[in-house]
């Protein structure tokens, strides 16, 4: 017994370390580190009932009822210890709903089977035998691991090809620690190690491939980005108006061609940034499509600037998209003698605010292009990007009398140096 109680306390010292990772990682919420723990402690339990039941065993000063509670406990905790290896997918299939029918009517059957002598015979020894019923246990149990194994299969397509080798290894290595000790039961002691370092890698796996599915889903946002911010009809709006400058002023056509290859250049190099960029950058590029814009409107739009901070830093291709909708929606979604648009910043407590203000009539939910949610495509992006990258926010104020004001929240990182990047 000494050796198997060696090996329950290097598996609840692996579930201590294990729940320590998952307190110090960022990315999972409460809830879900609430869910985790407590799942780490049924696994703790589970394994601390089988030892206790082989403690118990043949020990007549203890009375019969406690071994028979132990193993009635076993019984009923192990098959949710083995389901742990399933606590970071996050999936609602048909097999997760079978798996929890499956463990419900497992613990009903243990408790009522657990003192009548079905599942476990004990003799005047004080000696634990598998009854009767005990086939039915161990056919939940193999049925249990299967849909877990089809589960861990459907999960791995979440990762790419070369990511799931090391995940399929994982049920591999515990499927192997309990087939040997079903196998070996007299001897060997297995399964609840191979499940801790099952949980500890699969935990490894998620954290080191999740960040790269996470990275690739953001390379997806941003080509949706920037494929939302080039719209033909801004290309051939402008592409019309160096036309029309070719005739009338050659030279202010060559500055508008040097302005809008600079516009299409930073909106390529936008996509590549997964990280921040500085204010002055995502400025300049801003400032380039308005200036491409009043070469279309001339007199019809004005443009301000009221910038009182620019050290800090957002996600690329975030200002140009808000200032696109404010002229497109906003100053020339009326007929006003001057359209305007304000682009304006501040220096708040603990956040950047970013204000970019027209005077038009104001977003309506039933323009085209609009979001399932309400928001205009450009703005969803734009949120999606500030909460991704930099757990930022946008907020818009609209209406028809006094146009729109959309407000982006930049909170303050003092590790991050724009001037760096």
């Amino acid at each position: 017994m000494s050796y198997y109680l060696a090996i329950i306390i290097l598996v609840w010292f692996s579930l201590f370390v294990l729940g320590i990772l998952v307190s110090e990682n960022g990315r999972i919420s409460t809830v879900e580190k609430k869910y985790l723990y407590r799942t780490l402690v049924i696994v703790g339990v589970s394994a601390w009932a089988e030892w206790a039941g082989l403690f118990l065993s043949g020990k007549t000063d203890y009375p019969v009822w406690m071994l028979k509670t132990v193993k009635c406990l076993d019984y009923c905790l192990t098959p949710m210890a083995a389901d742990g290896l399933t606590i970071s997918f996050k999936d609602k299939s048909i097999y997760r709903k079978m798996i929890r029918v499956l463990l419900g009517v497992n613990v009903v059957i243990q408790i009522v089977f657990a003192f009548t002598g079905g599942m476990i015979v004990i003799d005047e020894q004080n000696r634990y035998s598998n009854g009767p019923l005990y086939g039915i246990y161990v056919s939940f149990y193999i049925l249990l691991m299967v849909l877990i194994t089809i589960e861990m299969i459907i999960y791995g397509k979440r990762f790419r090809r070369q990511n799931r080798a090391s995940l399929y290894a994982t049920i591999l290595l515990v499927l192997t620690g309990i087939i040997f000790q079903e196998v070996y039961k007299s001897e060997v002691r297995t399964a609840y190690l191979a499940l801790a370092l099952g949980m500890v890698m699969l935990y490894i796996h998620n954290s080191e491939f999740g960040s790269i599915a996470a990275d690739d889903m953001l390379k997806e946002q941003q080509l949706r980005i920037m494929l939302s911010q080039i719209q033909p009809h801004f290309l051939h709006n402008s592409l019309a108006t160096i036309k029309e400058l070719c005739e009338t002023d050659p030279q202010a056509a060559a500055d508008a061609i040097g302005k809008f290859s600079l516009y299409l250049r930073n909106n390529m190099k936008g996509m590549e940034k997964i990280d921040r960029i500085p204010f002055e950058k995502e400025l300049e590029h801003t400032k380039t499509y308005l200036e491409l814009e009043q070469l279309r409107f001339g007199s019809e739009l004005e443009i301000t600037y009221d910038i009182k901070c620019t050290d800090f830093s957002l996600p690329a291709l975030t200002l140009q998209p808000i200032a696109e909708n404010a002229v497109r929606h906003g100053a020339r979604g009326k007929l006003p003698p001057v359209g305007k648009v304000c682009i304006a910043t501040q220096d708040c407590r603990d956040h950047y605010e970013i204000r970019v203000s027209d005077n038009g009539p104001g977003f309506s939910k039933d323009d085209a292009g609009y979001s399932k949610e309400g928001d205009h495509i450009g703005v969803a992006n734009v949120r999606e990007r500030l909460k991704s990258v930099c757990g930022g926010d946008l907020k818009i104020e609209t209406s028809p009398e006094t146009g729109a004001v959309v407000t982006l929240w930049i909170p303050k990182d003092q590790f991050f140096d724009p001037k760096k990047h």
